[in-house]
This record gives C-alpha cells, sequence and structure tokens, in this order.
C-alpha cells in the first residue's frame, strides 16, 4: 500500500503540471499542515490546496481535470468554516485532498493591498505564481495571528448561550428526547470551547497560542481541566445524559468565573443560579 507522502508528493507534482499547464490557473498553494512549520503533518494528514483561476466555479463543478490526478472514492462541493467555496475528495487508498476555490480578481486584490490570508499565516509553500505575487502575499515569518481582546459583551454572550443551551437540553433529557439532546451538545462544546481558550490566555497572556477547532488542546490546556472535559462525555442514556450535562455546567462555570477574575469582566451570576437551580430542582427523580 502506497505511503501518505509518497502519494502526496505524487499528486503535488501532478497538480502542478496541470495547473501549470492550465492557463486560467493563476495560483496555487498548500498550506495546513503539509506546509507549516510548527507541528507538521504526520501520516494521517490530507493536503489543503488554495487555487486561484480566471473561472473557478468551474473548476468546483466540473471534475474532469480532477479524475486525471487518481482514482476517486467520492467527492463533493462544500463549504468552509469561513463560507469559502471547497471540493472534499478521497482518493484511493484513503487519501483526503481539500481544495478551496478563488477567483483571480481576488488574488490581483490580495496583491495590491499586500495582505496575507488567515489561512497562510502559520505555514504556506508556492506550488503555482503565473502572476509573481507570492512575494506580496507570503508572510515574512509564520505565526498565528493575533486575536481580538476579550470584551465584556462576547463574554456575556458565550455564557448566556451556553447556559441557555443547557437548560434546552435538560428539557429534552427530561422528555427522553435523547437525540435531540445529543444533537445540542455540540453546540454547548463548541461554546466551552471558546471558554477553554479564553481561559488559556486569561492565565497565560493574550498571545498563547490555543490553536483552532480544538487542535493539539491536551497541549495548551491546564490539566485539571482536561481532567474535567472528560467527565463532560455522556452515553446515550437519561441518567449518564444528566450527569454529563451538570459536569459540563459546573466546568463551564468554573473556568468562567476563573476567566472574569483574571480580565476584570462581570460573570452573569444571576443567569447561571436561575437555570441551574431550575435543572436541579426538575431532574432530581432521574437516575
Amino acid at each position: 500500500m502506497m505511503r501518505s507522502d509518497e502519494f502526496y508528493s505524487a499528486f503535488e507534482k501532478d497538480f502542478k503540471s496541470w495547473a501549470e499547464a492550465t492557463d486560467s490557473i493563476r495560483a496555487a498553494f498548500v498550506v495546513g499542515s503539509r506546509a507549516r512549520p510548527d507541528h507538521p503533518a504526520d501520516e494521517w494528514a490530507d493536503l489543503d490546496i488554495i487555487l486561484y483561476a480566471d473561472n473557478s466555479d468551474f473548476y468546483l463543478h466540473n471534475i474532469d481535470w480532477l479524475k486525471k490526478l487518481g482514482n476517486i472514492w467520492t467527492t463533493f462541493a462544500y463549504r468552509t468554516s469561513a463560507g469559502e467555496p471547497e471540493r472534499l475528495t478521497l482518493f484511493e487508498g484513503g487519501f483526503q485532498v481539500d481544495i478551496v476555490f478563488h477567483t483571480s480578481d481576488s488574488l490581483r486584490q490580495l496583491a495590491k493591498d499586500r495582505s496575507t490570508p488567515e489561512n497562510f499565516r502559520r505555514g504556506v509553500r508556492v506550488l503555482v505564481d503565473k502572476d509573481n505575487v507570492s512575494s506580496l502575499i507570503v508572510p515574512s515569518e509564520f505565526k498565528p495571528a493575533a486575536s481580538p481582546a476579550i470584551d465584556e459583551r462576547s463574554f456575556a454572550q458565550v455564557v448566556s448561550m451556553f447556559f441557555f443551551g443547557a437548560l434546552y437540553i435538560a428539557k429534552q433529557i427530561l422528555r427522553d428526547e435523547l437525540w435531540a439532546a445529543k444533537a445540542r451538545e455540540n453546540d454547548l462544546r463548541m461554546l466551552m470551547l471558546q471558554m477553554m481558550e479564553w481561559h488559556a490566555k486569561a492565565l497565560h497572556g493574550s498571545d498563547y497560542d490555543v490553536w483552532h477547532g480544538g487542535r493539539f488542546l491536551h497541549e495548551w490546556i491546564d490539566q485539571k481541566t482536561l481532567e474535567e472535559l472528560k467527565s463532560t462525555f455522556s452515553l446515550y442514556e437519561k441518567a449518564d445524559s444528566l450527569r454529563g450535562l451538570l459536569a459540563s455546567v459546573g466546568l463551564f462555570r468554573r473556568i468562567s468565573v476563573e476567566t472574569a477574575d483574571k480580565l476584570q469582566l462581570k460573570y452573569p451570576a444571576d443567569t447561571d443560579r436561575y437555570i441551574t437551580d431550575w435543572i436541579r430542582e426538575n431532574t432530581r427523580g432521574i437516575g
């Protein structure tokens, strides 16, 4: 079986040859773990490419060109978390290639503004650069972008949304609607992640690197929070779902209060008390 480094090396070579021979393709860059020096790709990492073309929408939806680059198991158009159009493809062997499509006009605007795309900041490699713009948009050093300061309004919003969601989940548990409860747990986890990032920055400073999307969480989170986090995951079962919910509320409360204390923010204690009391009073008979 082909090793991942062999596949991706061959794919990059073939992709580059195709792009260079196709006039409407103006530039292509590798980003993500296969381009960054910090936490580089392991054997399971996929390949992320940013493509700039005169008719980018055509290449997003017409896959005849892609079929020439390998035996496709499955492929579909999607959007990144930032809303950018992309195509996700699994090639034979389980090798994944994600290609984001942008217009040539957007590339020219980046070059004119000497603006660096966010996904270039941790690392980028140039595959194709027909208009010699890479020197204008590739950063001179790779480091994470500065994160905005944690303000009172954003902090209160996350706390309010968390407890709002917690009460909703409690109601679904009471109704034996476990699927609905489990689905909403994912929303709570994203709010928990935001607070864990803020908590880490409150402890270590605003420049502390918390990556994104929970990546390498075990490296940047404190040990106490990591241990408590384990108990927030629960089974598809009524009593255990409630146990996990209460564990989530307890962890979220602790790190939120500590963050507020460190950053001199106001913690919405009344919201916490009203909703926590409601959950405890209405779920006493469970478990």
